[in-house]
């Protein structure tokens, strides 16, 4: 009987049956937009005399607001931008990146206090456009004659993101973890090693590092010229079921979460 235990456990082996098991982390993951937390982004805009800025853009941003494309130094993965100023409480900013082409359109509410942005975004595999709609609040007030959006905005909450944006895949085979997302790319990184490069995200100028602080969470580091741009920690629920988001952007310090549900396995 001992004899026949060894052979067969020696014929697995040799057969691959002995392959590791599926990781928690693995599956396509779907976020729930009723369990936002925190703050979804910050924005500092100044419009007046013709011209916009945007200092709260990576890179800032300072052009006339008169409705012409143009190259933004710096961006590599923007080809060209614009800014229309279509009323007193609304401006339409559209950009024209490597892979879609999006046109978002902020408008102030009549009390000043919160703007909605509503962004369509056209992608050459989809005829239908992606539409997301967000809602941030007034933290610092206008110029004296400046355009109503002008000010600083602070991210509320976001009331419509299209499934695709919301969807991740997360595999992890031994060492090795791989991130996928429809709007955000691709990496595989060996958790606790060196950078890789993330592609399919514009002109792929950006790396990512993976660290492991513990069984149940993942720590991604997205790095623009070796400074890190964004963190996302993926944490487990303990039993496995959801998985909480944490996105903190470490420029301005702001922290914003999510939850997300297990919805397949993810694809090998």
């Amino acid at each position: 009987m001992q004899k026949k235990a060894m052979i067969l456990a020696a014929a697995l082996v040799l057969s691959g049956a002995s392959t590791h098991a599926a990781s928690p982390f693995d599956g396509l993951w779907v976020d729930d937009l009723q369990t936002q937390m925190g703050e979804a982004g910050f924005d500092t805009y100044v419009v007046a005399n013709g011209g916009y800025a945007c200092d709260s853009c990576r890179p800032p941003r300072n052009y006339p607001a008169d409705g012409k494309m143009r190259s933004v130094p710096g961006d590599n993965s923007v080809l060209s931008e614009s800014v229309t100023v279509t009323g007193p409480r609304t401006i339409v900013t559209r950009i024209v990146d490597r892979e879609m082409t999006r046109e978002t359109t902020m408008t102030v509410a009549p009390d000043d206090k919160t703007a909605t942005y509503v962004s369509l975004d056209k992608w050459p595999s989809r005829t239908k456009r992606l539409r997301t709609e967000y809602v941030a609040k007034r933290v610092a007030p206008s110029p004296p004659g400046a355009n109503a959006v002008s000010g600083s905005w602070l991210g509320i909450r976001y009331l419509e993101v299209p499934v695709e944006y919301r969807s991740v895949n997360l595999k992890q085979t031994g060492n090795s973890f791989t991130r996928s997302n429809f709007r955000h790319g691709r990496y595989t990184a060996v958790i606790g090693g060196p950078p890789v490069l993330l592609t399919g995200d514009g002109q792929s100028t950006y790396k990512a590092r993976v660290r492991a602080p513990d069984p149940r969470t993942r720590v991604e580091t997205i790095l623009l010229n070796g400074k890190p741009v964004v963190e996302r920690t993926y944490r487990l629920s303990f039993d496995g079921k959801s998985m909480v988001t944490t996105v903190r952007d470490p420029k301005s310090g702001h922290v914003y979460s999510i939850t997300s549900h297990r919805r397949s396995a993810a694809p090998s």
